[in-house]
């Protein structure tokens, strides 16, 4: 376009014959927003964001600006109306929304938020995310001019998905690509609280291929969210879900700490009660030490005598036998198991002589005690079953279709044909999803990429044992019906 906007368009002048530019919002160097009515005849303000061509990719935005349309979610601003028109000659895009009595980029250059106005702000904004990711749409544009107050709620702007030509640093470096995914939702919303928290984006130069620094400054949990919100591979970002989770794992607010007197060291002197107890403790060793040495053969009680042993009685034991027991053993007390051996002949004690034979044990370290019977062997273990050889195929347990809305459908001519790769775990979950073939449409790209992440598998089977494995999505889109054709080809 030419130099003539955003200046050809005043205030004063009538958008496509239907909204009158009012008064002037603000804008950015590829849109300008202006206060505007509806033309329903309630006189309602509302808003209008107007777009070059020359900073606009024309057919995707407008097709997810349909798609925008269908969408209500409390922290979504509805999208009333959107279209093309001319401006002294040249074509612009515009759109019509809700009108919001504050942005976070009319805020920002006055002061940073709070942390926990910060944590109020992102609430409204992790849901509103949520509604669309999980519609299998990407905002795509969070900027703090798309962050809105309106009668003291956040929401975001619905203007989503306009495919902006140039780049800025809330761009994802993958964003360039044909497709993008959530994931790039994420790094805009790292640099979003960076400027939130500290009134400034982060610097960082694309072309160096490094990770934005995160200021030391931000408090937890957001500088811990922003390091993981800002990774260059998409695959490594934090989710919406993690991101919500480290907020309420944190607390709100930082208790007070009250004031810390400085610490001198010194050494450690012992209390007077500890003083008592060691000068007692001394004392009383001291006395006894006396007492022992003054009069230690009073302190100590004679032995008693041993008892004198009858000469005439008793009858030595030698010293290597043990002395056999002569009292039977217990009812209560199994008998021992019958061994089938002949026993060896064991001279009963001179004291057991009127007991029965058999209520003599015999003693359990007699030398002469016969060795365990053999006992049979074990039979051996049986032989571990050989594992299932081959290779035993994949397959699907749930395949949801894209949600497309019957509106899109109705404008496809023939078929739309888009394939996805997968590599699924083995688990049975995809673990990374890539476009194969994109097709004539981005848009079809995009939810076809979408609605195959969320597929589940039985895994495929090697020998056995379950290996990940490697699908073909085919898609096909068409005004009457939409099928998809999966193919394992790896293992």
């Amino acid at each position: 376009m030419s130099a003539t906007f955003p200046d050809a368009i005043s205030v004063g002048r009538v958008i496509d014959g239907r909204f009158p530019l009012i008064q002037e919002l603000g804008g950015t160097q590829w849109s300008s927003a202006y206060l505007t009515e509806l033309d329903d005849g309630s006189a309602h303000k509302a808003a209008i964001k107007i777009f070059p061509f020359e900073f606009v990719d024309e057919r995707a935005t407008v097709a997810r600006w349909d798609v925008a349309r269908t969408l209500s979610h409390p922290h979504l601003m509805p999208l009333f109306h959107a279209g093309r028109c001319a401006v002294e000659g040249e074509d612009v895009l515009y759109v019509v929304t809700e009108y919001a009595d504050e942005t976070l980029s009319q805020i920002l250059p006055e002061r940073p938020l709070s942390p926990a106005e910060t944590r109020e702000m992102l609430g409204p904004v992790l849901g509103a995310l949520s509604y669309l990711h999980n519609r299998c749409l990407t905002h795509g544009h969070l900027r703090p001019t798309n962050i809105m107050v309106i009668d003291d709620q956040v929401k975001l702007s619905p203007d989503f998905g306009w495919r902006a030509r140039a780049r800025s640093i809330y761009d994802a470096p993958e964003a360039g690509a044909l497709y993008v995914a959530p994931a790039a939702d994420i790094w805009s919303l790292g640099i979003l609280l960076i400027e939130a928290l500290t009134q400034h984006p982060p610097v960082w130069d694309r072309s160096q291929g490094g990770e934005p620094e995160i200021p030391p400054i931000l408090p937890e949990p957001f500088f811990t969210i922003c390091r993981e919100c800002l990774r260059n591979d998409p695959a490594r970002r934090c989710t919406l879900a993690g991101i919500k989770a480290r907020l309420n794992s944190a607390p709100a607010a930082e208790p007070a700490v009250p004031p810390v007197e400085p610490v001198v060291h010194r050494p450690a002197k012992p209390s007077n009660k500890l003083r008592v107890r060691i000068l007692a403790g001394a004392v009383l060793v001291l006395l006894l030490t006396v007492a022992t040495f003054k009069f230690g053969w009073n302190l100590t009680p004679p032995s008693p005598a041993p008892a004198p042993v009858p000469q005439s009685t008793a009858t030595p034991t030698p010293a290597a036998e043990p002395v056999t027991a002569t009292i039977s053993a217990p009812s209560a007390v199994p008998a021992p198991p019958k061994v089938t051996a002949p026993a060896p002949s064991i001279a009963p004690s001179p004291t057991a002589s009127t007991a029965p034979a058999s209520s003599v044990a015999p003693s359990p370290t007699a030398s002469t005690a016969p060795a365990p019977p053999p006992q049979p062997a074990s039979p051996p273990a049986p032989a571990a079953e050989p594992l299932q050889s081959g290779v035993v195929k994949g397959s699907v347990t749930q395949q949801p279709l894209p949600a497309i809305p019957a509106k899109i459908l109705g404008g496809v001519q023939g078929h739309v044909k888009v394939e996805i790769r997968l590599d699924v775990d083995a688990a049975g979950d995809v673990s990374q999803a890539s476009i194969a073939s994109p097709g004539p449409s981005q848009y079809f790209a995009n939810q076809a990429l979408h609605a195959a992440q969320t597929w589940k598998f039985i895994p495929a089977k090697v020998d056995g044992r379950a290996v990940p494995s490697t699908w073909l999505l085919q898609f096909l889109f068409g005004q009457s019906q939409s099928a998809v054709t999966p193919s394992e080809e790896a293992p």
